[in-house]
């Protein structure tokens, strides 16, 4: 049988645990949510760059009070302006594959029975 002492050291010690777990956690916890704060402040200084730029996004462009013509010509010009990106990023890749396949025989560095 366990004296009431021991009892006692018994309930210190696991209260003891329990408070250095909850600091662990505490500390953890508080790291995460500083590294969160910087990321969030690394959006928002993002975002504003955007928002200075294209005001034209943020107000709403309903379609319904504007004539028809606009609304055709600004389709076009965002299926226009789609095409010419797609177009681009095609050009991009080719001229990366034309650069990564093009070899030159006559630089490289052949065996010496085979020349």
């Amino acid at each position: 049988m366990i004296a009431w002492w021991g009892w006692v050291l018994i309930w210190v010690g696991l209260v003891v645990l329990l408070l250095a777990m909850l600091a662990v956690v505490a500390v953890s916890l508080f790291r995460k949510a500083m590294t969160l704060m910087n990321d969030l402040s690394d959006v928002v200084d993002k975002t504003s760059i955007l928002e200075g730029e294209s005001a034209e996004l943020s107000t709403p462009q309903i379609a319904v009070l504007q004539q028809m013509s606009a609304i055709r010509a600004r389709h076009e010009a965002h299926k226009r302006r789609r095409t010419d990106l797609k177009a681009a990023r095609h050009d991009r890749r080719i001229a990366r594959a034309r650069r990564i396949t093009k070899r030159d025989a006559s630089e490289m560095h052949w065996p010496e029975g085979w020349s």
